[in-house]
């Protein structure tokens, strides 16, 4: 008899609980509990509904048929809409960041080629046409939001995203390159992994920046640098001088891929941010990444139980 397939969200679920596992996350808050839904049923849940692209009403009728699921988690029925709200909002940000980069322990390299770039989300449902009409009638003009600006620091080998910085645009970008590259060189260095180059565009060319590339994370610099035609010895700075010798032989783009991660992360979990409060755009931001790492995973060979 032919093996039944597993199915697309069985995998996903599975694959986070086995991160939530493998980074001795507590399937209960406290130990006065009601056990009823938990810490792994919650992350689990609302990472599926970045997965879906949902509301949380709607998420809540979609589980409702979703047996399967149900059963894989452990509980009876769906909770209710509010309850995953209440449990958003109750979990914190380092908290999820950790569970976002726990991934990268499921994979086996020990040496991975990173990159950083940056890319906007939508917090606002209004139409681009709308907001063009209103930018131009100056006078009656209503005050338009911010977009979200996403940091990413990313596996170019597995695509995973490592770390990441999230503010609101528009912004430069080099002011964030520190900052996301140094947590990614934490987590990195918790998983006993190293960087073996770093892609960035040229909007991260900054002297300090190719400085901490090449001492501090001790990979090669693959920063692109501007103004190119200007001469080596009228370029300021130590390693932009450096950086530029080697500008010729840097032959494969390894930063398409990074466009990829955001390209399929947009498609997927969508590139509109539904809540309103800072706070929770935030979180949702996260739960996108924790959900675009579960899924990449899954097309993934390179996983340790596939390995074993």
């Amino acid at each position: 008899m032919k093996k039944r397939k597993e199915k697309k969200y069985i995998k996903f679920v599975k694959k986070i609980l086995k991160n939530l596992k493998n980074l001795r996350v507590g399937k209960y808050s406290h130990k006065f509990s009601k056990k009823m839904y938990g810490n792994w049923t919650h992350i689990a849940l609302l990472a599926l509904k970045q997965e879906f692209d949902k509301s949380y009403r709607n998420l809540q009728d979609i589980l409702d048929v979703c047996t399967e699921i149900l059963d894989l988690l452990g509980i009876k029925e769906a909770p209710h809409f509010t309850t995953l709200q209440k449990a958003a909002k109750r979990l914190r940000v380092q908290f999820l960041e950790k569970i976002m980069s726990g991934f990268l322990l499921l994979t086996m390299s020990l040496s991975i080629r990173t990159s950083i770039d940056a890319t906007g989300f939508q917090l606002t449902r209004a139409s681009s046409y709308y907001t063009n009409v209103l930018k131009r009638n100056k006078k009656s003009r209503r005050k338009i939001k911010k977009h979200m600006k996403l940091s990413a620091f990313v596996d170019l080998d597995h695509q995973l995203i490592i770390s990441h910085k999230i503010r609101r645009g528009p912004a430069g970008d080099s002011p964030d390159f520190e900052p996301t590259v140094m947590k990614g060189k934490m987590v990195l260095d918790k998983a006993g992994k190293k960087a073996k180059s770093v892609d960035a565009d040229k909007g991260y060319d900054k002297e300090g920046n190719h400085k901490l590339v090449v001492e501090e994370l001790q990979a090669e610099d693959r920063i692109r640098v501007k103004n190119k035609d200007v001469p080596i010895h009228r370029t300021k700075g130590e390693y932009r001088k450096k950086a530029k010798k080697r500008i010729k032989k840097l032959r494969a783009n390894y930063r398409s891929k990074h466009e990829t991660v955001f390209s399929v992360l947009k498609r997927i979990q969508g590139s509109m941010i539904r809540s309103v409060n800072v706070g929770m755009q935030n979180k949702e931001m996260i739960f996108k990444e924790i959900a675009y790492n579960a899924g990449r995973l899954i097309k993934s060979f390179f996983s340790v139980e596939h390995f074993y």
